[in-house]
């Protein structure tokens, strides 16, 4: 079954089209100015409030992107949903071989990551390890994961 959601996914990569920026609310929050920005809270500059850049994040929307973040669905996304989470959240599985996964929720296309993502973050990503269910990748694939979501999950194509 893996090869052929293997072949499926890789199949899928050359017909995935990047999704624009979604409409996310803005999360910002106000912090004394004196907040360290290696802590947990955020950082004010001149510019106003930021996003704390560390972890753990209190949901999605707070969830930090560093503009350096080189991750995209070729080097990252793509291997780590197919090796996590596509054996259940494939569109091409029949609903008794998703071990309860719902019909719907699937990961083989970047859009439908991208429109899943606040949810698979709280699953799966940074402090939230409750998937995949037989057990969570490591800590630091999971920070990877949430790193990759909270940039928008982006495709080699969408970086400058």
């Amino acid at each position: 079954m893996s090869a052929t959601i293997a072949r499926a996914w890789l199949t899928a990569l050359p017909i995935v089209t990047a999704c624009g920026d979604d409409d996310s609310a803005d999360t910002t929050a106000t912090t004394d100015a004196t907040t360290d920005a290696t802590t947990t809270d955020a950082t004010t500059t001149d510019a106003g409030p930021m996003q704390p850049t560390e972890g753990p994040w209190a949901d999605f929307e707070a969830r930090y992107c560093p503009p350096d973040s080189l991750l995209t669905l070729e080097n990252f996304g793509g291997p780590f949903l197919l090796d996590h989470c596509m054996s259940c959240h494939h569109s091409a599985l029949p609903a008794d071989m998703r071990q309860d996964a719902p019909l719907g929720v699937d990961f083989d296309q970047l859009a439908a990551v991208r429109a899943q993502a606040p949810r698979i973050w709280a699953r799966a990503a940074d402090q939230n390890a409750t998937m995949p269910p037989l057990g969570p990748p490591a800590a630091d694939q999971r920070a990877l994961l949430g790193e990759w979501l909270a940039c928008g999950a982006p495709q080699d194509s969408d970086l400058p």
